[in-house]
């Protein structure tokens, strides 16, 4: 009853309930106005609820003050929602701050007036765009109500307008939890498809898929595989399936047809076996997810489920649930062997194939080579062996057909097949190199492990898709990894039996070994026969052959094959490869291959460090001679440099001594009758020619042939430079073992060196020297003297003394010095350009030697890393082989795998 009421208080109807009793054939304010009338008269009155009631009329026709006036005055158990109401109407008139200052003020015990105040302030926030308020507003009325009209709806809105994808997640979480409704949760699975919840620990979903799992198994289905897609992109992967896993396996389910859910399993399972994922993690998270995938695994993906169960359990004993390994067992137990597991094995090679490059791990030629063979679906290999010598070599004579060449016997296995060229190839575990020489070919055959590829244009071939090997004649004891080896490379085995017709002990034990090891490989006995045999004998042969292999073939020969015998032989062959031999043979090469990775690892660290040693070492010698290049050019550069100052200094020391003695020689063109006013000019012209011409003819020409000389010098000096760094050159290349290095330097500069020269035999032109132009005191004495006295008769032969005299006793160093500076000035940019120039003949050996010692220091950086990498992370290397060990075993066991699967593919 109280919840009716408060119904009616939170429409504002009270005062229908209370006193209109459904009368509306006056108004509502005239009838509480008689009301309110006849209760004033009563001696004990209580006009509160009718003033309440009066309130909620005026409010409904809009006349908020009117309604406020009379909630005003109400003082029983409607206070607190006349207080309400109060507020509600400063709202409509828009008097937010007060109507918030109310709805604080309401203290009451009722759920339903708590919510309706908790929802208007949320309201009122939101017109006062106060979101955080907003907020925790609409979060107080989902707590304090969740059932109350929409109001999880409402804060759901709100959340997504806000982008508030964290609330609107624990809403619809709690929301789906609690009323376990199916639009709950498919919001939910909504806002998980949408990218929503990608910030979500995978163990906040766990709670709402427990519950959905007994609700709708589909809607179950759906959510899960969108959270699997969102965090298989997350660091959190494994968390999340170790949470699926513990929620799939922790109660019962019923019975039900997944649509994507096991294969969505099965690609898990894989990626797990990548190798992007921590072993010790993978331990942790594996055994619950096999036992998860076997509840939900389908017709398609249980045979996977249970032999991925069984493999991880091989690897890593007691590690899954003794019932997990049991149902796995009997759904192995219930399914015939896989017949298309070649493609997974192809896979699994190639990621083997990769991971080994990525390591620098050595994967064996000769395995590469032979699982390639394997690809080649419409092609056959036949296999020939027997312990009689006369007896094979006849029949693969006659097989092949080459009457106009004879096979060679080898101690090696031989596979013939069909080229377009005559070719031998030594196969073997180090590499795969044609043999052009008998030499070659005698020297491989020695080796334990080789094989010889022989082709040739055969018609009969290559029109049949087949090849034969022809394995040497068998002893016993011997090595029987050779012949198992082979098997794996065939389709089937012709076996010649001996001149008797019989199999001796060994020949049946190796036989049978071979039948347990690969029992769907096929062999089919040869029995030559040089006569025709009676039918009463060829039934015993039969008899014997089928009491030790009651499946095989027995074909007979005669001394030649015709073409219907060799037609009877190839149709007893199947037309297509056997899918289970060759996933078989798939599984052993993979084994040896992830057999020989796990041995590698401490040859990878010994040869890593013998390779970083010698890189150091080779690097000492490059810095060493950097360092010898520097010395050398300096050496260079002070020869070169010397030798053109010394003839230099020879020509300057020549010219200082010279111009003096021209400079006085001048006199000579003095006369008694000269003009002695004017004769210092004429004088002065005079030292300047002769200088001059001195300079011209004398000083220039010996110049430049000195010049000539010091080029063909620095020649001399460059080619031995040139030829110490060619020796320098051969021995760096023996070390690298290629022609790496070419330290050549730049003799361009002997060129230029030339073309400077041819430049500077032209005309030598300087300024002239104010020799006696000059006002010292002596030549402005001698001149005015010349002037005063010279028109004198008497005094021409004192002038003429006086003027020869000053001139033969007059310094003249400093005008030589200044001849010999301008006569230099010209050359002085190719002197100083001398050292610039050795510098760049050099040029290109410095940078040779320094991107080489760049090169091997990186390469010794990177080899120490790795190094490093590996003696602190030594599971890095073997972890991955152990995965891909599990994936190996997965295929053997859906193959059908025996107790003794891989006792002989190690080697």
């Amino acid at each position: 009853m109280k919840v009716q009421k408060e119904e009616y208080l939170v429409k504002k109807l009270y005062h229908e309930k209370h006193f209109l009793k459904g009368d509306e054939t006056e108004h509502p304010i005239r009838v509480l106005g008689e009301l309110y009338g006849s209760e004033q008269k009563k001696d004990m009155a209580d006009l509160s609820y009718i003033r309440f009631a009066q309130g909620e009329v005026y409010y409904l026709n809009h006349d908020y003050e009117a309604a406020i006036f009379k909630w005003e005055n109400i003082h029983n158990e409607l206070e607190p929602w006349a207080k309400k109401n109060i507020a509600d109407a400063y709202m409509e008139l828009d008097l937010l701050s007060t109507a918030e200052d109310i709805y604080k003020s309401i203290s009451s015990d009722s759920l339903i007036l708590n919510t309706e105040v908790a929802l208007q302030l949320f309201s009122l926030y939101l017109q006062q765009g106060k979101t955080e308020e907003a907020d925790q507003m609409i979060k107080n009325a989902v707590v304090l109500n969740p059932d109350y009209q929409n109001v999880t709806e409402l804060a759901c809105a709100f959340f997504e307008e806000q982008h508030d994808w964290t609330s609107a997640l624990d809403l619809t979480m709690s929301e789906a939890i609690r009323t376990k409704s199916r639009l709950w949760f498919r919001k939910l699975l909504h806002y998980i498809e949408n990218g929503h919840a990608s910030t979500q620990e995978p163990r906040f979903f766990v709670q709402a898929l427990t519950a959905l799992k007994s609700i709708d198994l589909p809607l179950f289905e759906q959510m899960t595989i969108a959270l699997w897609d969102n965090f298989k992109k997350q660091d959190n992967y494994l968390s999340w399936l170790k949470e699926l896993s513990g929620l799939i396996t922790g109660s019962e389910m019923v019975p039900y047809q997944w649509n994507k859910l096991p294969a969505t399993f099965s690609d898990s399972f894989k990626k797990l076996l990548s190798g992007d994922f921590p072993l010790d993690r993978l331990k942790e998270v594996v055994p619950g997810f096999l036992a998860s995938w076997l509840r939900v695994a389908d017709s398609d993906t249980a045979p996977a489920a249970a032999a991925g169960t069984l493999a991880w359990n091989d690897v890593f004993p007691s590690s899954v649930g003794e019932s997990s390994i049991q149902e796995a067992q009997e759904i192995l137990d219930r399914l015939s062997a896989q017949p298309s597991l070649f493609i997974d094995s192809q896979d699994l090679f190639k990621s083997i194939e990769l991971w080994a490059s990525e390591m620098n791990a050595a994967i064996h030629p000769k395995l590469k080579w032979m699982f390639q063979r394997l690809a080649m679906l419409d092609h056959k290999t036949v296999l020939i062996a027997g312990t009689s010598v006369s007896s094979k070599s006849s029949f693969v004579d006659m097989l092949l057909r080459r009457p106009d060449a004879e096979f060679f016997d080898s101690p090696v296995p031989v596979l013939y097949g069909h080229g377009e060229m005559t070719e031998f190839r030594l196969i073997t575990n180090e590499n795969i190199s044609t043999m052009r020489t008998n030499d070659e070919l005698v020297e491989g055959e020695r080796k334990p492990d080789a094989l010889i590829e022989y082709t040739w244009p055969s018609r009969f071939l290559s029109e049949n898709r087949l090849s034969v090997i022809d394995y040497p004649v068998l002893h016993f004891p011997g090595r029987k990894e050779n012949l198992i080896e082979s098997i794996r490379m065939s389709e089937c085995m012709f076996f010649i039996l001996n001149e008797e017709a019989s199999l001796t002990i060994d020949e049946r034990e190796l036989l049978n070994e071979i039948k347990e090891h690969v029992p769907e490989y096929p062999v089919y006995f040869i029995l030559q026969a040089n006569e025709p045999m009676m039918d009463e004998r060829l039934d015993k042969i039969k008899q014997r052959i089928s009491q030790a292999f009651p499946e095989a073939n027995l074909l007979v020969f005669s001394d030649t094959i015709n073409d219907v015998q060799l037609e009877n032989i190839l149709r007893g062959l199947e037309k297509k490869k056997n899918p289970l031999l060759l996933t078989s043979h798939s599984v052993y090469l993979i084994r040896r291959m992830i057999g020989s990775l796990l041995k590698q690892r401490e040859k990878i660290q010994r040869e890593l460090t013998e390779a970083i040693e010698l890189d150091e070492d080779v690097l000492g010698k490059i810095q060493g001679a950097i360092h010898q290049l520097y010395d050398l050019e300096e050496e260079k550069t002070k020869v070169l440099t010397d030798a053109y100052r010394a003839f230099k200094d020879e020509i300057k020391s020549d010219l200082l001594k010279t111009v003096p003695k021209l400079i006085r020689e001048s006199a000579n063109i003095l006369r008694e009758d000269s003009d002695f006013g004017t004769i210092h000019v004429k004088l002065n012209e005079e030292m300047n020619k002769r200088i001059a011409d001195y300079l011209q003819y004398t000083v220039h020409p010996t110049y430049i042939s000195s010049l000539q000389d010091w080029i063909a010098f620095s020649e001399g000096e460059l080619n031995k430079a040139q030829e110490q760094l060619i020796e320098w050159n051969e021995g760096f290349n023996v070390i690298f073992g290629e022609e790496r290095l070419k330290l050549a330097c730049d003799f361009q500069i002997l060129g230029d060196w030339q073309r400077d020269a041819d430049r500077m035999t032209g005309t030598i032109q300087i300024d002239k020297e104010n020799i006696l132009l000059k006002r010292t005191p002596a030549q402005v004495l001698l001149k005015s003297a010349g002037k005063l006295f010279g028109v004198i008769p008497a005094n021409q032969s004192i002038m003429y003394n006086r003027y020869r005299q000053f001139i033969e006793n007059e310094n003249y160093d400093d005008t030589a010095e200044s001849i010999a500076e301008k006569f230099f000035r010209q050359f002085e940019l190719f002197e100083k350009a001398i050292p610039r120039d050795i510098s760049l003949f050099f040029r290109n050996p410095f940078q040779v030697l320094r991107r080489s010692a760049d090169e091997i220091q990186g390469k010794v950086d990177q080899n120490k890393a790795t190094l490093d990498e590996m003696r602190a992370n030594p599971g890095n290397f073997h972890n991955p082989l152990k995965l891909f060990d599990i994936r190996l075993r997965q295929l053997e066991w859906m193959k059908g795998k025996s107790k003794t699967a891989g006792k002989i593919t190690e080697q």
